[in-house]
């Protein structure tokens, strides 16, 4: 998923900065979890919810946005839940491009490739990252 920031509504003083970019998505994060697992997701899965990998970059001006692949270790992520985050982003945050990758080795290609953009990139794992075995 490709993840951009709007302009907030039209209002320059809530500029946007990599803290509150990383609270908007840990907040889509916990929004696939309790689509996913309910709403005691943090106590009812031994995985501890979703397992993600994001990349932050900034676009030629400046704006930073996100390149993420998200795995669910006990349920699939179905083709309904990819449109329902991607509506969820768009209306509260900015753009959202959103695909089901064909298999394990493209999202970890587009992964890779959008980490060897540049200096400015940073590569970011969810807490339980480690409980997916290596594919």
């Amino acid at each position: 998923m490709t993840l951009t920031f709007g302009t907030r509504a039209g209002r320059p003083w809530l500029e946007l900065s990599p803290e509150r970019a990383d609270k908007d998505f840990r907040r889509l994060i916990r929004f696939a979890n309790e689509q996913l697992y309910g709403k005691r997701w943090i106590r009812k899965s031994w995985h501890k919810g979703v397992v993600w990998v994001r990349v932050q970059e900034a676009h030629r001006d400046g704006t930073l946005h996100y390149h993420a692949c998200l795995h669910s270790p006990s349920k699939a992520i179905s083709v309904s839940l990819v449109a329902l985050l991607q509506e969820w982003w768009s209306r509260r945050i900015g753009m959202a491009r959103v695909e089901v990758p064909i298999n394990h080795a493209r999202a970890v290609a587009y992964v890779v490739k959008n980490a060897g953009c540049g200096p400015a990139v940073e590569v970011e794992l969810s807490h339980n990252f480690h409980t997916i075995a290596c594919l």
